[in-house]
């Protein structure tokens, strides 16, 4: 045999070379690929997480500075000092605690002549999940009074937990921070002020 009948084998060994190579590179770009797409997904499952988070703490922020305003604002004219806002209260165990003191605060706000607008100046809030978001409030409650009518400003420091209910933002725990009734129960039950 001479070399001009080997070199035809000799190609097809060097194809078939290169046939495996590029198998071999096709391989691994598509092991490479589907690395990259679970990667992907796995980001785009992150940025949902957290876009569910973010849009459940500005959510549950609202709902936290509304009911804080209704808390912390009353009138002692009659039927301006109700105390619907217990109905936001998603803690059997906190509303229960509140409630019993409810018709002693109302006596003591009628018999006081008195009157309160609260205004949440600041807070702030950080998802522990969807569907439950801590929130640090900082509250202004301006308090007057028929016999004097002189503006007190009580700065009240709230942390409160707020919970994601039937589609609804209701309070978990409250608790004063700050303020004439700091440290007290928030039914007012170990203090003398009111809410």
């Amino acid at each position: 045999m001479s070399a001009a009948d080997k070199r035809p084998g000799n190609l097809v060994i060097g194809l078939a070379a290169l046939l495996v190579a590029c198998l071999a590179v096709g391989a691994w770009l598509l092991v490479q690929e589907r690395s990259a797409q679970d990667d992907l997904s796995r980001a785009q499952a992150q940025v949902q997480k957290l876009t569910g988070e973010n849009e459940a703490e500005q959510a549950a922020l609202a709902a936290a500075k509304t009911i804080l305003a209704e808390i912390t604002s009353y009138s002692w004219k009659d039927g301006e000092h109700e105390f619907a806002w217990l109905d936001k209260i998603a803690n059997t165990e906190l509303k229960d605690k509140l409630a019993p003191n409810v018709s002693g605060l109302q006596k003591a706000i009628v018999d006081g002549k008195v009157s309160a607008k609260g205004q949440v100046v600041d807070a702030a809030s950080r998802a522990i999940s969807g569907t439950q978001v801590e929130v640090l409030a900082f509250v202004d409650q301006a308090l007057t009074d028929e016999t004097n009518k002189d503006v007190k400003i009580e700065q009240q420091r709230v942390s409160m937990t707020m919970k994601l209910v039937g589609g609804d933002w209701l309070v978990d725990r409250l608790e004063l921070l700050s303020g004439d009734n700091a440290g007290a129960d928030p039914s007012g039950a170990a203090g003398e002020g009111t809410p």
